[in-house]
């Protein structure tokens, strides 16, 4: 039964937000796939609202037809036309999912009106990006214009995390030296990703000069900014750790078990990337858990309190 409630509005806001990560997966793979083109068009895909399975539903002359300014040439494959068009499905759902938090959010519009706030604005910024996901594709996936995509779907998350840390109301009392380590952690995660979008624009250019081949040889040619992201990393490690640190000494074991699991899983898909020759499963998950590392210590940050 549908019901406006201040219960309802923290389940419809964590599954959102949980979806929001699912697509950022969904985008990881689409990316490391190189199925963005998948669906040349938008918010169709070759011209049809269920995508074609096979070349001969296709008109004879698709290629002039989907290929873009004479720089696109569309070759028809059905596993990455699918692939692309599963993630767009999934921004649909998120588009709904965004819709009913926001009907939800009306049960904090007289006692809270930050929440109700926080929501709206997370309901304009999703549509945002759907219509920032057809200038992507219609720019044919211009590095820039793809990580303006992932900054944006952050905004949302953190605009939503902080909503919902509001309607939980929980409380952690912590030092202020701990406080400052968190923001600290929290923002060097943020620019690791930023780093990170800017060493994926990098691996795209090294693999389409080498036609996809070669993986062993993309590291030595991505620059200096591959050995940026990796020293920074230490960084990263050492912030989590201290905080790690000092959640074992306050004994709040779930989040000290979070943060672990997030640092130690971008550990290893980082070795497994760096090492095994960039393996095309292991960079969604790296993704995903960088992003999702850096929305935990937001939503972490969200809840505590220096006490005097």
């Amino acid at each position: 039964m549908f019901k406006i409630s201040t219960y309802n509005y923290k389940k419809a806001s964590f599954w959102t937000i949980l979806l929001i990560y699912f697509v950022i997966i969904a985008g990881g793979v689409v990316r490391c796939t190189g199925s963005g083109m998948g669906c040349p068009d938008w918010p169709k895909c070759f011209g049809r609202w269920i995508p074609p399975t096979q070349i001969s539903e296709l008109p004879t002359n698709y290629v002039e037809i989907y290929s873009k300014g004479g720089h696109l040439t569309v070759e028809f494959n059905v596993w990455k036309t699918w692939t692309e068009y599963i993630n767009r499905l999934i921004g649909v759902l998120i588009g709904f999912a965004i819709f009913f938090t926001l009907i939800y959010s009306f049960s904090y519009y007289k006692s809270n009106k930050i929440i109700f706030s926080l929501t709206f604005i997370s309901f304009v910024l999703v549509g945002f990006q759907g219509w920032l996901g057809s200038k992507v594709v219609s720019s044919n996936l211009l590095p820039f214009m793809v990580s303006i995509h992932m900054v944006v779907a952050l905004i949302i998350v953190c605009l939503l995390i902080y909503a919902y840390s509001l309607s939980e109301n929980k409380e952690l009392k912590v030092t202020n030296n701990f406080k400052l380590v968190l923001i600290i952690t929290t923002i060097a995660t943020l620019f690791q990703i930023l780093i990170g979008t800017q060493v994926r624009q990098n691996i795209d250019v090294v693999a389409k000069s080498m036609g996809f081949a070669h993986r062993e040889l993309w590291i030595e040619n991505l620059g200096n900014i591959f050995i940026i992201h990796r020293l920074y990393a230490y960084i990263i490690i050492g912030l989590h750790g201290f905080l790690i640190y000092k959640l074992h000494q306050m004994n709040q074991k779930f989040y000290r078990k979070m943060l672990a699991f997030f640092i130690i899983g971008e550990i290893l898909t980082g070795f497994v990337l760096t090492y095994l020759q960039f393996p095309a499963a292991i960079q969604p998950v790296h993704l995903v858990l960088g992003t999702m590392s850096f929305g935990f210590s937001y939503y972490l940050y969200c809840n505590i309190k220096v006490s005097n």
